[in-house]
């Protein structure tokens, strides 16, 4: 977008923290806002960077892609002890508290699953949860690649899918076009 979009006004926030917002109000134990090294974090409300739950990781290698912000993510979950973590985009504007709880306690019903996906007409979109045993195939993940190479892979059977109806709830924004719109969907 040739400037930060997470730091675009979106009412009276920044939309790095809608998405963010909600997950401090689910049934999730901890967050990890991982960032770029030089992110000023101006688009993070103060509440949110000093709240409970959030911790705000600099991943200096970040320039390598989507998989090394992946990776630090996973690093520090590991490290916590975490048995699973559930991946949510800065720039989706739109996850709810349920759509998050709902994966918790899928996973809660299904203790077996490597992972379980929102899913958008057939198609995987984050939020996605992994469990531990996904791991070592994330901290794999190299590029500009995100954690869906690891389902198209030998664990595409081994999870459960969430179905999601409403495609504005898996929105993403990439671009200008997409901020407009985001701006017309709340008018």
């Amino acid at each position: 977008m040739g400037r930060n979009k997470l730091s675009l006004a979106v009412g009276k926030m920044a939309l790095g923290s809608l998405a963010l917002d909600n997950a401090v109000q689910s049934s999730l134990d901890s967050i990890c806002v991982i960032v770029n090294e030089n992110d000023d974090l101006s688009w993070l409300s103060e509440r949110l960077m000093t709240h409970e739950k959030c911790k705000v990781i600099k991943c200096p290698n970040a320039n390598e892609g989507q998989s090394a912000s992946l990776r630090c993510g996973i690093e520090y979950a590991m490290e916590a002890g975490a048995s699973a973590i559930i991946i949510l985009l800065a720039d989706q504007p739109f996850i709810t508290i349920q759509m998050i709880d709902e994966m918790v306690a899928c996973l809660k019903q299904h203790p077996n699953s490597n992972y379980i996906a929102t899913t958008h007409e057939g198609t995987m979109k984050p939020p996605i949860l992994f469990t531990e045993k996904l791991f070592p195939a994330l901290m794999a993940i190299r590029g500009d690649q995100g954690a869906r190479k690891v389902l198209r892979e030998e664990f595409l059977g081994h999870g459960k899918q969430l179905p999601c109806e409403d495609a504005r709830l898996v929105f993403d924004v990439d671009d200008a076009d997409d901020y407009s719109a985001l701006l017309s969907q709340l008018e």
